[in-house]
């Protein structure tokens, strides 16, 4: 398995591609949901361009390099309206299934920067996809 590394450079300039396409959707939004820990650049990086709120969502299944149960800490309520849950990178898929699952009927926009799933989903917003053989280094994670 190689490596691929998203510096600061490279965050950036993801960052603001999905910003330029969010914005030109028009949707509006109630605030930004960011799942701790791999959301939180991505999310902060909305909140303030969009002048949104940021609401956290403690998830977890990731040990080093091997995923496992979920662990989930911090839920915030969110109620009605639509909002943008903004996360690294759309690898399997399940840490997205399960927050959809607990936010049952919520309408999500849904952000990452990175996705090694080549299929489109609707409402998704994809910085770069790359293969899915890589481990993903992000900066914020070897400084």
């Amino acid at each position: 398995m190689g490596n691929y590394l998203i510096d600061t450079e490279k965050f950036r300039t993801l960052s603001y591609k999905l910003l330029d396409e969010i914005k030109q959707n028009g949707h509006t939004y109630q605030a930004v949901l960011c799942p701790l820990r791999g959301g939180f650049y991505l999310s902060y990086f909305m909140s303030k361009h969009l002048k949104l709120p940021m609401r956290y969502l403690e998830i977890s299944s990731y040990t080093g390099q091997k995923q496992g149960e979920f662990f989930i800490g911090l839920k915030p309520d969110l109620s009605q309206g639509k909002f943008l849950l903004c996360d690294d990178i759309f690898d399997s898929g399940n840490t997205i299934r399960k927050i959809l699952e607990i936010y049952e009927g919520i309408d999500f926009d849904v952000a990452f920067l990175l996705s090694k799933s080549p299929e489109p989903h609707d409402n998704y917003y994809i910085g770069e996809y790359i293969d899915k053989n890589l481990w993903v280094d992000f900066y914020w994670e070897i400084m």
